[in-house]
This record gives structure tokens, sequence and C-alpha cells, in this order.
């Protein structure tokens, strides 16, 4: 075939109209021909680089791989697609597929290289960009989901094991309604509908069906899937577990509820023992001369009353608000919980007396803690005017301490109204009240066994309750660290730290 045959101008064509670039070279690498593709891919032109190494594109680490490939080529062997990088002249690097193959003259002796170069920096970023949003769907702690017009499941990520115990291998090519109850089957049928319209379902929340049978709520986003030429031929559904955010908007507005019913209850609270003072205030006041000194004794004794009563209730809400925030310290000292008893006694029995309910003290002598006196006293207080309060005339209320390995227990058990099994778990929960018309026949806040909680834990102790139920009385036992042991493990860490 001659120099200026019609083949060699067609080929010539060829080369000069290639999308890839063309780069003849000699055994050296120096480069002899140079096509468009090429001064469009590395930015010089066929002046600038013909004469010039092969080597003006290759960075310097990877100067060997071209060593190698010259080193086959005048073995006669061709080089195969390889991906490398190469350098543009302004410097920035192009991701490329490379194929060398032998020049060979008349006589089939090598006399050079073809480099056929293709860019491939834009499939290498789209194959990054795909492995990426693969990666992403897979490690998603969200269920994501496609499935096809007819509610096919066609792929099915680790979330979606996790939230509904199917895995991969069980749902794809079964229907989605696998998932779904069936007095909700006609949600999917409105999602599906929307779909084939184009729409997109956003932030949906309902209920599904996990392989155990249990029910999950969850909320939902889904969008049409789209060929390249818009034809919508699925859908992506992404779901997300939303039952821990149900369960603590219901805690909330739980809370928000106990916390007006709180409020409601406190002003009642305050509002009785406040008209008695100032009922009697006003008559002491008024009609002082006219008043027996029985009548006068009568009325100071209510105002008395009263005013502690007040105080109480006062102190037990300020103690509240200081436990939450953090600001409630304790004074601890080695404290005789006999005495502690005695005193607290000696406190509820005028009103226990009134009301016919017997006091039994049964101690067990030496017994000491490590503790606020103060703050243990109200702990007793607490328990044992509930005791008194929810206990019928007639009724008794048994206090006893007692040793148990290393710790001493503060017993009270009385045989009052009783608690009911489903109760238990919230006695001592702030603002919580068993038995609320009940409550509010003999009073209270609701907060004095959620205090006496606290300030027992702030000792290092523990409560708890028991009850046979309704009608069967209550026990209420405190375990706190005994001084002893309190001190001999103050006595090793010390030792420890020197």
């Amino acid at each position: 075939m001659s120099q200026g045959s019609p083949d060699s101008a067609r080929l010539a064509a060829i080369v000069a109209s290639s999308g890839d670039a063309i780069v003849s070279k000699d055994l050296n690498g120096i480069i002899t021909s140079w096509n468009t593709a090429a001064e469009r891919m590395f930015g010089y032109t066929a002046a600038e680089a013909v004469g010039q190494p092969i080597t003006l594109l290759i960075p310097t680490d990877r100067h060997a791989e071209e060593d190698s490939v010259l080193e086959q080529i005048r073995a006669g062997h061709a080089v195969e697609y390889y991906e490398t990088v190469r350098r543009h002249k302004d410097g920035s690097f192009v991701e490329v597929s490379v194929a060398v193959s032998p020049i060979r003259n008349g006589e089939g002796a090598v006399i050079g290289a073809s480099n056929i170069t293709r860019d491939i920096t834009g499939s290498r970023h789209l194959e990054r960009e795909a492995q990426r949003l693969a990666a992403i769907v897979s490690s998603s702690d969200d269920a994501i989901i496609s499935k096809d017009l007819n509610g096919i499941v066609q792929t099915w990520n680790r979330g979606a094991e996790r939230i509904f115990g199917y895995t991969s291998d069980e749902v794809v090519g079964k229907s989605i309604t696998i998932i779904i109850p069936e007095e909700r089957l006609a949600e999917e049928t409105e999602v599906l509908t929307r779909i084939r319209q184009g729409l997109s379902v956003e932030h949906f929340e309902t209920v599904r069906r996990r392989k155990d049978g249990s029910f999950v709520d969850i909320s939902l986003t889904v969008s049409p899937v789209r060929t390249p030429e818009g034809k919508i031929v699925g859908a992506s559904k992404i779901a997300r577990d939303v039952s821990e955010q149900r369960r603590l908007r219901a805690a909330a507005d739980e809370a928000s509820r106990m916390k007006d019913e709180f409020l409601a209850v406190l002003s009642h609270e305050l509002r009785t023992p406040l008209n008695t003072v100032l009922g009697y205030a006003r008559m002491l006041r008024r009609d002082t001369e006219k008043m027996s000194p029985e009548m006068t004794e009568r009325a100071l004794d209510a105002l008395e009353r009263n005013a502690d009563s007040l105080t109480r209730l006062v102190n037990d809400v300020l103690d509240t608000s200081r436990i939450v925030t953090g600001k409630l310290r304790l004074s601890l000292e080695p404290c005789a919980l006999e005495q502690v008893i005695d005193q607290a006694v000696e406190t509820v029995r005028p009103p226990a007396d009134a009301k016919n309910v017997a006091i039994r003290v049964k101690h067990e002598t030496g017994l000491t803690v490590m503790a606020d006196s103060d703050r243990l006293l109200q702990v007793v207080w607490n328990l044992v005017s509930n005791a008194i309060k929810f206990t019928p005339a007639g009724g008794q209320v048994l206090i006893e301490t007692r040793k148990r390995q290393g710790t001493v227990q503060i017993v009270v058990q009385d045989s009052g109204i009783g608690i009911a099994q489903e109760h238990l778990p919230y006695i001592f929960q702030r603002f919580w009240q068993a038995y609320t018309g009940v409550s509010r026949e003999f009073g209270g806040l609701g907060i004095g066994l959620a205090l006496s909680r606290h300030l027992v834990e702030l000792h290092g102790g523990s409560i708890a309750v028991e009850s046979a139920g309704i009608g069967q009385g209550s026990t209420f036992v405190v375990t706190l660290p005994s001084a002893g042991t309190v001190l001999a493990r103050e006595r090793t860490l010390r030792s420890v730290q020197k």
C-alpha cells in the first residue's frame, strides 16, 4: 500500500478523528506522531510533543511502567489495556487506560510502538460514586429498599435486615407485602399508585411487621425510580424505625401531663393549710378577747401544725429541684440508726395515735451508718408518714432495723391499702400517684417516695417496695452500707492511692 493510497488517507483520517489519544514512539520512547485527541487529552500540541520523550506525560513515580512497556515492545509483545495515570501539560493528572502495540517495518522488524490512550476519569468518577453510594446504602441504619411497580422487592440493605428481621435472600424477589400487616395493605396500593404517577411519599408514619411477628413503628419516604430516559420503573423506599422516638414522645407527653397534675395538686395542698392559717390568724386578730384559753390554744396548735405542713411541702419541692439540678449536698458522718428511727417515730406518733394506728419499733442495737442525719431522718419520716396515711384505723406500722452482710436495713411495713402489682414499678417515679382519688383523700404531692429514693441513693444505698396487692399492706426496705463498710472502703482507697 503506497503512502498516498486511499487506504493510507482513510487510516490517517481515522487516527485524526479518534476520541482516543493515538501516539507513536520509537524504541527509545521518543514521540513520533501525536493526534488531535492527544492534544485535547494532554494539552500539548503536536509541535510541542513530537520529538520529546514519552515520559513528558508520565509522573516520575511511574517511569518504571514505561521501561517495562518498552522492554515488552522490543521483544515483539503487545501490552494489553492497563489503567494508570498520566500528567497533563498544566500539571494535573488524568486517569487513563493504555494499550501499546509494536510497529513493524516491511521486513517485520519492530521499529517503534503505538499507544492508544483513553481518558477514564469520568468513568472512574462514576464508578467511585457508585461504590460510595453502595457503601452508604449498605451501612445505613435505615432500611433502604427498592421494588418494581408491582411491589416486588429488588434490593434489601442491612438496615432492612436489622429492622425487619429478614435477610436479603429471604425477601428479594418477593412482594413487599411480606412486611405489611393485612389491615394496612391499602397503604401499599396507594403508594404504588402515587409512584406510577411520578409522585413521592414523604415521612409517612405507619406500622410494619417483623419476621418474628412483632410490629415496628416506622417513618417512610418512597420515591420513583426512573431510567435515564425518565421512564418510571420502580420505587426506592427509606424506612426509619421511629419506635424509640414515639416512646420518647409518649414519655414526654406523660411527663408533661404529670407535671400539670402535680401543679394542680400542689395548688390544692398549699391552699388547704394556707386557708387554715389565714382563718385562725383572722380569728385571733378579731376575737382575741372573746376566745377562751382552750380555744386560743387550739388555734395556735392549728397554726403551728399547718405551718409545719406548709414548710414540709415547700422543703420537699425545693429538695426535688435541688436533686434534679444536682445541687443537693450531703454532710456524712457516723450516725446511730436507732436514734434517727426514734426521732422520726416521735414526730409521727401524734397523728398515728389520733388515727388509732399502732406503731411498733424493733431495733437491732448498735447499728451505725455514714449518713446525713437530717436527710436520713427525712427518708424515714416520709416512709412512716406514708404508711400511717394509707393504713386504716386499727391497723399497725412496724419499723425494723437489722444488719445484713455489710449493710443495714430499715424496714417499714404497714397493714394498709397495699399496692397493685402493675403499679409497683412506678412507685418511686416523681409526680406519680397510683390512686388519684385515694391520694386526694389523704393528701400528698406524689414526690415523697421519689425524694426518698434519691436521698437513699445519694447515701450509696437502695430502696425497694413489696406488696401482695390491694388490701395486703406494703413493705419498704431501705438498704444502706454500714459505717464500718464505708470506713473500710475509704481506708483501702487511701492505701491504693499511696
